[in-house]
């Protein structure tokens, strides 16, 4: 009777108190429900919506519930998630911590993605990355740094920091750092948000993606808000992260080589979501292509960045990356699904929406590819 039905809805719905998922808006929550009562749930879900019987028929049966139940567990607990609750607040940080160690890149994909992963030594000729030379880059100090240099009531080194960088041109074309941000990745605390002074002459302000103007800098320097040049961002970085830290961004390499950093441990949502789509078989392959952070936001987190004129906020960018990387650690059969799509040529998928319906819907994804 439809009345049974409601009750057993809302029966339902008071159990996911407990339940660990992954809301896309506010992000993540640690419960402890009843899985047979999520079961219970969807089952009646999809005998309501789709006329279908409620005993499992066969194989590809089972493989529609298990998805209507991740799909079920995403939407309803994005009604219960209490307004500002961070995408890692109350879940077991030491085990998010441990899937982030463990995709921490290689030297190689690090080195063929452009990073520097060694010290250069000084040349006649130097390179140059930016405005820096290669051999002005230098590697994370170890945990000695924080004992020796830290400032008193200096707390120790995180274990896992989001960074983001914005940039502007300088001589030659030439990016230098202008904006920092960094984010603790297991308390959302933000650690860096300050204007960096590029203390050189910037011919191209690059507001139109920076979100930075020459008002706005001169502001900041004469207040003495402003980090002290590309050094400057490095210091103030290190403050908080040792050789042991993971550090995370989007294309990072373009944050790190802007602050002559050569560190260890990083996990880049560049490389993780590539990595998804095209299982390259060595860590020297160069991926076909790669995915915006605005795109990847939409699609993981139904969250709509770097939009307006005002440019990009290194400080969104940050949050969203932490985000998307923590989706992709809680989510994995929600990243193998966008992976499988996406590598089968279904290259429109770059909204929230379309990814749920696929989930909800369970298309067995091999009868497309």
């Amino acid at each position: 009777m439809p009345g049974d039905c409601i009750q057993e809805d809302e029966a339902a719905l008071q159990t996911l108190e407990s339940a660990r998922t992954y809301n896309p808006r506010r992000g993540l929550r640690s419960t402890s429900a009843d899985i047979s009562t999520l079961i219970q749930h969807s089952e009646v879900v999809h005998s309501q919506h789709r006329g279908l019987p409620l005993e499992p028929k066969n194989d590809d049966f089972i493989f529609y519930f298990q998805n209507e139940l991740l799909f079920f567990t995403m939407s309803t607990l994005s009604l219960e998630e209490k307004s500002g609750q961070s995408a890692s607040e109350a879940i077991d940080q030491k085990a998010l911590l441990k899937r982030l160690q463990a995709k921490c890149h290689s030297p190689a994909r690090l080195r063929t993605e452009g990073l520097i992963t060694s010290p250069c030594p000084k040349s006649d000729s130097p390179q140059w990355k930016g405005i820096i030379r290669l051999d002005l880059f230098k590697r994370t100090p170890g945990l000695h740094h924080h004992h020796q240099h830290g400032k008193s009531g200096h707390h120790k080194a995180r274990d896992a920091v989001v960074i983001d960088c914005e940039m502007v041109q300088a001589e030659k074309g030439r990016r230098v750092i202008a904006y920092l941000a960094a984010v603790d990745f297991l308390t959302g605390e933000v650690l860096i948000n300050s204007y960096v002074d590029p203390q050189r002459r910037i011919y191209n302000w690059c507001t139109r993606y920076s979100g930075i103007t020459p008002k706005a800098m001169k502001k900041a320097v004469a207040n003495g808000d402003a980090l002290r040049g590309w050094m400057g961002a490095r210091r103030a970085l290190w403050d908080f992260i040792d050789n042991d830290t993971v550090l995370i961004g989007h294309d990072i390499k373009n944050d790190l080589n802007c602050m002559g950093i050569i560190h260890p441990r990083i996990v880049d949502s560049t490389i993780l979501t590539a990595e998804a789509v095209f299982r390259p078989r060595w860590e020297t392959q160069r991926f076909r292509r790669t995915w915006s952070l605005k795109t990847l936001s939409s699609v993981f987190l139904d969250r709509f960045i770097q939009g307006g004129s005002n440019g990009h906020s290194a400080l969104q960018d940050a949050v969203a990356t932490k985000d998307v990387v923590i989706f992709c650690l809680e989510q994995p059969e929600c990243l193998k699904i966008w992976a499988e799509f996406t590598r089968g040529g279904w290259n429109d998928l770059d909204d929230f929406e379309t990814l749920k319906s696929l989930i909800t819907d369970s298309i067995q994804v091999s009868d497309y590819l």
